[in-house]
């Protein structure tokens, strides 16, 4: 019903809804007939059958990162058909505590608390990434390490347990390949910037990182310059370079330096936000000028 009723160019428009957070090919609502949770309104599937390796996809990397001891929020996936058009998928997810929310402990946690949650995100990444090298069924998992994307429950100086919130792109490769695929990736692209994409394996490229211990954590580090805490950041390069010189020193890590950090930043802020514009106008030619509906929701002005 909630799908039926919303309008992408004004999400807010529909009765009862909180937009709570964007992605690429993402947007996360809370919703008044769905208290107490969250539902993530993913789009840009071609037809059911994108849908159904998708939703496959997604339960296979819970699967296997909850088989590496990595806790995943309880997710269902839930497939929404529409009369004429393609179908979205959205993920409900609990509503989970804001205090224990990983941009909450970024912004509002003491040093103590912070280095505790900083080093049991690492444990579990140094977990995964180690695997990785071990498997010989031909299978890679990563995960987006930014604080955003998890959830602490405990409080105090053990760390709590993290629990990974942010499932909705399953970083996960069999014999080099992304199961994913780029077609999801480029749905939200514009057509005249698709091609361009597709030839420079732009969505390849952005994927590899995350498979890279150090260009894993400088992204992640990063993100302290979006949530407006940069202050924070020699904090968390120092938990970081000691993790990589002392805990994963065979993960040929070099330290990273507050300038790799920045340099790192101002790149990618520039190329989101023009990719940001291309979309926008995009969206004006698709609705104003050809009548069209844009499926995608985009964000308002976004301050970086």
């Amino acid at each position: 019903r909630f799908e039926a009723q919303l309008d992408p160019a004004r999400p807010e428009a529909a009765p009862g809804v909180s937009i709570i957070g964007y992605g690429e090919v993402s947007t996360v609502f809370a919703l008044a007939e769905l208290p107490g949770r969250v539902c993530k309104r993913m789009s840009g599937f071609r037809d059911a059958e994108a849908v159904a390796r998708y939703a496959a996809c997604v339960r296979r990397y819970i699967d296997f990162l909850e088989a590496e001891d990595i806790r995943v929020v309880e997710t269902a996936i839930l497939a929404i058909e529409r009369k004429g058009l393609a179908p979205v998928v959205y993920l409900a997810q609990p509503q989970l505590a804001a205090e224990g929310l990983g941009n909450s402990v970024l912004h509002h946690a003491d040093d103590a608390t912070l280095r505790a949650r900083l080093d049991a995100v690492l444990l579990r990444i140094g977990r995964l990434l180690r695997s990785n090298r071990e498997r010989r069924d031909g299978r890679s998992v990563t995960v987006d390490a930014q604080l955003s994307n998890w959830h602490f429950g405990a409080s105090g100086d053990d760390g709590g347990e993290p629990v990974l919130i942010d499932i909705g792109t399953p970083f996960m490769r069999k014999d080099g390949v992304d199961e994913i695929g780029v077609e999801l990736f480029l749905a939200a692209v514009p057509p005249g910037l698709r091609a361009f994409y597709r030839r420079a394996r732009a969505v390849e490229r952005y994927l590899d990182a995350f498979f890279d211990a150090r260009n894993l954590l400088v992204d992640a580090v990063a993100n302290f310059h979006k949530e407006g805490r940069p202050d924070r950041i020699p904090l968390a390069l120092e938990r970081v370079n000691r993790w990589l010189a002392e805990d994963v020193p065979d993960l040929g890590g070099r330290p990273i330096r507050a300038e790799d950090v920045d340099r790192y930043y101002r790149s990618d802020a520039k190329t989101l936000e023009l990719y940001l514009r291309a979309r926008r106008l995009d969206r004006f030619l698709r609705t104003r000028l050809l009548g069209q509906r844009y499926d995608f929701i985009l964000p308002g002005a976004i301050r970086r």
